[in-house]
């Protein structure tokens, strides 16, 4: 995803990576809604692991099939589509499709609830989350009242205010006037310290701090919400997002370099993933 000077959000080309399960085929339904709503070329991809002719060919043979139910069933109409079977390491293939096809949005579900290598992919996600050159949008597997057709209408953005999380912000504002979105921003203050005697006083702190990333010119559907909370991140983003029925999360992440510096936005990202009630989208500090 990317922006231009008029502040629209351009997605001109998506990737869905799918193995065909129930849980890619609830990102392929994503996947399908973003490219209809934006004009976007939809890259249907599956990579198998195998050299062999004929684990290729029964990938293009699934891939085909499940091509044909979205066309009969008319969720392809109006779609430019493309299925894209390929052979070798998931991550390296998906990352060359990205950089040759210029794609600018990755949509992959995830069906396990416990295990950090339990996504679809496996153990590619990871690459996938740290690596990708475009932002990811992940479906996890405790969606509630989602509907994938609909343009998400209420973004929770957290912000520890860090570069990695303002960048996050940024598009959120953007992704919102542009689908006339409601937004929400969250700061979790995760210091045991500020939740005593002067906890109120770092709400206040924080929730004015929050004031101050929506520009006064920012043209938002309604008021922008302001939350803080106080305790776990995850569990914050987590629970927040359900009780304010966010339809999309908005997570910004550091640089794979930077990871090592702190606490890894990655493995809390996975957490947010695993357990949220909507989708997740997670943006990468730009190099």
């Amino acid at each position: 995803m990317s922006s231009n000077t008029s502040d629209r959000v351009k997605v001109e080309s998506v990737l869905v990576a799918t193995d065909f399960t129930p849980a890619s085929k609830m990102a392929m339904l994503y996947a399908m809604s973003i490219a209809r709503r934006h004009r976007s070329k939809l890259l249907i991809t599956h990579v198998v692991n195998s050299q062999s002719e004929s684990a290729i060919m029964d990938g293009w043979r699934a891939g085909q099939s499940e091509v044909t139910d979205h066309f009969v069933g008319g969720r392809l109409d109006g779609i430019d589509h493309e299925l894209l079977v390929k052979s070798g390491a998931v991550w390296p293939v998906l990352a060359q499709l990205i950089s040759e096809r210029g794609v600018n949005l990755v949509v992959v579900g995830t069906r396990g609830r416990t295990g950090v290598r339990k996504f679809i992919l496996g153990s590619v996600a990871e690459d996938i989350f740290r690596q990708s050159s475009c932002p990811v949008l992940t479906v996890g597997p405790n969606l509630v009242g989602q509907d994938p057709d609909l343009a998400p209408q209420r973004i929770l953005t957290p912000t520890g205010f860090a570069r990695h999380s303002l960048v996050a912000v940024k598009f959120a504002l953007l992704l919102a006037q542009d689908l006339h979105s409601s937004i929400a921003l969250l700061h979790v203050v995760t210091d045991p310290a500020a939740s005593g005697a002067n906890k109120e006083q770092a709400r206040q702190e924080r929730e004015a701090r929050l004031q101050t990333l929506i520009p006064e010119d920012a043209q938002l559907a309604s008021p922008p919400t302001f939350f803080v909370e106080f305790g776990s991140a995850a569990e914050k983003i987590v629970s927040t997002a359900m009780e304010w029925n966010a339809n999309l999360i908005m997570l910004g992440l550091r640089h794979v370099e930077e990871e090592s510096r702190g606490e890894s936005t990655w493995a809390r990202a996975y957490e947010i993933v695993r357990q949220a009630s909507c989708p997740v989208l997670t943006i990468r500090l730009p190099e």
